[in-house]
C-alpha cells in the first residue's frame, strides 16, 4: 500500500513537471534571452514581471526641481528622473527573439519646476521693511529671514511660516531672546522671529494675497503699525495662499539691522 502511494506521488510529480515544461516552452520566454544580467529563458510572464518590478524599484531615480541657492541666489538646474515602464519592458522580454539581450524601457520623469520658472520671475510685486536691533533677537531675525529667502510658491500653494522656517530650537541655531507669552515678556528660543512673520504678513497684504491664518500678539509691538502684526509659536502659525495664477518668489534681506521682504513674480 505504501509502495503504491509512493508510486502515485512520483507519477504525479513527473506529470506536473512535464506539464510545466510544456507550458514554459509554449508560453515562456525564448531561449537565450537575457534581461540585463538575468537569464529569462522559459520564464512565464508573472515571473518576468516580478523580476522587472524589482529592477525598477532598485533603479528608480526621482526628479529634482530647480531651485535658487538661499545664500548666493544662483540657479541650481533641475535634474530629470527615470523609472522603468513595467508593462512595456515585460512585453519586450516576452516577445524577444532567441539569444537577445533586453534592456528596460525607461520613462523620463520631468521635474515640476525648471530653471525657466525662476528666470521668468522679474518683477517685484510688493515689499515691506522693518528695523531691528542686535543681540540674540537680531540673530534670530536673520536666521528666520534666511530660511525663507528664495522660497518659491506655485499657483494655489499654501505657505506656512512654521513649516518653512522649521522648529525654533537651539539645535537649529536659534538663541534666547525676549518673547511675548500671555501678555508678559519672557526669554525664549527664537525671540524676534515674529518680526519676520509680521514683516512677511505686511508684504503679503500689499500683494492682496489670501490670508488663511494669522494671529495678533497679546500686546502691541513697535516694529509694525498697530493691528498689522502676525505672531507665531509652536501652536500659532501664519499662513497665506498664492491665489494668483503665477509663481511667486519670496526674497528677504536682513543686513545692517534692516529687514526687507519682497514678493516677486
Amino acid at each position: 500500500m505504501i509502495l503504491l502511494l509512493l508510486l502515485f506521488v512520483i507519477s504525479g510529480c513527473l506529470a506536473h513537471n512535464i506539464r510545466d515544461r510544456v507550458v514554459r516552452q509554449k508560453y515562456g520566454v525564448a531561449e537565450g534571452v537575457y534581461f540585463s544580467h538575468w537569464p529569462m529563458e522559459q520564464k512565464l510572464e508573472h515571473e518576468v514581471e516580478t523580476i522587472v518590478k524589482a529592477f525598477g524599484k532598485e533603479h528608480f531615480k526621482k526628479p529634482q526641481n530647480a531651485f535658487l541657492d538661499q545664500e548666493t541666489g544662483g540657479y541650481i538646474e533641475e535634474i530629470c528622473g527615470e523609472k522603468v515602464h513595467i508593462n512595456q519592458t515585460v512585453a519586450t522580454i516576452m516577445n524577444a527573439e532567441p539569444d537577445t539581450l533586453v534592456w528596460p524601457v525607461v520613462v523620463v520623469l520631468e521635474p515640476e519646476i525648471s530653471v525657466e520658472v525662476y528666470r521668468s520671475i522679474r518683477v517685484c510685486k510688493s515689499s515691506f521693511q522693518t528695523w531691528f536691533g542686535g543681540g540674540g533677537r537680531g540673530h534670530n531675525i536673520r536666521l528666520a529671514a534666511q530660511s525663507i529667502n528664495n522660497y518659491l510658491l506655485a499657483p494655489g500653494e499654501l505657505f506656512s511660516f512654521n513649516r518653512a522656517t522649521g522648529p525654533r530650537t537651539s539645535e537649529r541655531g536659534y538663541q534666547q531672546a525676549p518673547i511675548i507669552v500671555g501678555g508678559s515678556v519672557v526669554p525664549g528660543y527664537g525671540g524676534g522671529v515674529c518680526q519676520v512673520s509680521s514683516t512677511l504678513y505686511n508684504t503679503v497684504k500689499k500683494a492682496d494675497l489670501e490670508i488663511v491664518e494669522r494671529f495678533p500678539h497679546s500686546r502691541p509691538v513697535d516694529y509694525v503699525p498697530r493691528g498689522r502684526d502676525a505672531t507665531v509659536s509652536d501652536f500659532l502659525d501664519f499662513k497665506f495662499r498664492n491665489n494668483t495664477e503665477e509663481y511667486l518668489l519670496i526674497k528677504t534681506s536682513a543686513y545692517n539691522f534692516h529687514l526687507v521682504i519682497e514678493l516677486w513674480h
